[in-house]
């Protein structure tokens, strides 16, 4: 039976929406953790399942992060935007969908810094979930953050772009704790390929503008709540990821854990998810590189992700 459940759901003191569909509710669940910080998710749904049809084969959780689109409330205390406190929501989230759907355990899905979260749940609560894929993972940002300046800059050169060149000789990006700091950055490596090889950032740009204001499940004021909650979550976790680096945080992996990594991301350089990989203790793990693709490859490879999750998810 076809479901389309649009849910506002109390987590841990925090009004949260999920939308969760698919067309057979027996089917194997999936929670996805959202990039960002402050991305939203339930409004990309649509163009989502276009790419990937997965609804076919999963029930989809399509989850609104505390601070993030739906969820966005002004009153919320900017102290409880941390990535310890979106790790044990996504563990309190993933309990009342299994409940709710009588599901044992939840395949989990994480992009950029939701696969960082996503990371640190499974380290938690890991009898929760049965699979987990790391898309475009946030690892070292102190070094993901100097990668991007040099990816830019190699790119301009190439491209002949010799003012941008200057631009980005004279800006110091190695450190990224605002929100103009980062949209900036982002505007730069995404017009030079590595957010989307074939996408300049004012095509992603209206790709997400066009989900939102299309988006049957937001309502007008979803729209202004959802660009408040990008500043808000990036005004306040910022900080705390721009120190972030998993090679000194230790983990206790029990879950079959699956690495997708665009070979040209400008964001989260493809040699230290590499490296990563081969540091993090957990069995089994998979390594996958999608050679078309940046930092997206679940929308620049859509078919090529879609039979990874298919094919380790329901083995």
């Amino acid at each position: 039976m076809k479901t389309e459940f649009l849910e506002k759901i109390k987590i841990n003191n925090s009004e949260q929406w999920v939308l969760i569909r698919g067309k057979n509710v027996e089917a194997p669940l999936i929670i996805q953790v959202q990039a960002g910080p402050g991305f939203p998710m339930i409004s990309e749904a649509d163009s989502m399942n276009k790419l990937l049809k997965w609804e076919d084969d999963f029930l989809v959780a399509y989850w609104d992060q505390r601070g993030c689109g739906k969820s966005f409330d002004k009153q919320t205390n900017p102290k409880s935007i941390s990535l310890e406190q979106l790790t044990e929501d996504l563990i309190d989230c993933t309990q009342y969908l299994l409940k709710k759907y009588n599901k044992k355990k939840a395949i989990l899905i994480g992009y950029s810094i939701g696969a960082t979260i996503s990371l640190m749940a499974v380290s938690k609560a890991g009898e929760l979930y049965s699979n987990i894929f790391l898309v475009g993972i946030d690892i070292d940002i102190p070094y993901a953050n100097r990668h991007a300046i040099d990816f830019a800059k190699k790119k301009a050169r190439e491209k002949g772009k010799t003012n941008l060149v200057k631009h980005l000789n004279q800006t110091d990006y190695t450190s990224v704790k605002t929100s103009d700091v980062f949209q900036e950055r982002a505007k730069i490596i995404s017009n030079m390929g590595g957010i989307m090889i074939k996408k300049r950032y004012v095509h992603i740009l209206l790709e997400t503008l066009t989900n939102i204001l299309f988006c049957k499940h937001y309502k007008l004021t979803d729209i202004f709540r959802t660009q408040q909650g990008m500043e808000f979550c990036q005004k306040a976790l910022l900080p705390e990821m721009d120190s972030l680096n998993l090679f000194k945080k230790q983990f206790n992996i029990n879950v079959p854990v699956h690495f997708i990594q665009g070979l040209h991301d400008g964001v989260a350089p493809f040699e230290i998810s590499v490296k990563y990989f081969e540091f993090l203790q957990a069995t089994p793990k998979t390594f996958e590189t999608f050679e078309n693709s940046a930092h997206m490859p679940h929308l620049e490879e859509p078919e090529k992700f879609y039979r990874l999750i298919k094919e380790k998810s329901l083995l």
